[in-house]
């Protein structure tokens, strides 16, 4: 009998660990964007002068599970006050609440909802909110793991007026439309 207690809880022992190293090796790994290797950028088009920035501050963390995308999730912070067109004045302009109003908003945020790849692209689809308006979202990726971090690579239009941002100029009109474009390099936690 004593020998039957021995084999049962070798067993069982065996059993419970085995469940927990499938357990660990089904956490997600958890990356970190890296501020000093990634850039937002962004264009708006005027009838005088384009706007081409950068937001400088920023954040976000990304998790992967096992390399399976339709598990992974997303969450991208940006300040926006951080913005730098390399003109003091529009910056201070575009920071007012006739743009981005971040005395009130802030951050810019993204988080995902899903993820599907879609041949050599990523579709991470999400919501954003920015100036206090949420709206869904879907941006296409490039994804390459490169050292063992994580680049992803893409571009976005976004309509500044679905986010309250209708500000217009009747000497230098502006465009609804303005391009994003970002390259993330997240890495391991």
């Amino acid at each position: 009998m004593r020998a039957s207690r021995r084999v049962w809880a070798l067993a069982t022992g065996a059993l419970v660990a085995g469940l927990a190293a499938a357990l660990v090796a089904a956490e997600p790994r958890l990356y970190v964007i890296d501020p000093g290797r990634s850039a937002f950028r962004f264009h708006a088009v005027s009838r005088f002068m384009d706007a081409d920035g950068r937001f400088t501050r920023f954040g976000g963390e990304i998790r992967l599970e096992d390399g399976r995308w339709e598990m992974a999730s997303a969450r991208v912070t940006i300040e926006v006050a951080s913005l730098d067109t390399g003109i003091r004045m529009r910056d201070t302009h575009l920071r007012s609440e006739d743009f981005f109003d971040a005395e009130r908003h802030p951050r810019a945020i993204f988080e995902s909802s899903a993820v599907r790849r879609d041949g050599e692209r990523v579709m991470v689809t999400g919501r954003l909110t920015l100036r206090g308006v949420t709206r869904p979202l879907t941006v296409p990726v490039t994804v390459t793991e490169v050292a063992g971090a994580l680049r992803v690579v893409g571009e976005v239009t976004l309509n500044r007026r679905e986010f309250g941002i209708a500000y217009q100029s009747r000497l230098n009109p502006i465009q609804d439309e303005v391009q994003v474009r970002f390259e993330l390099v997240a890495v391991p936690k």
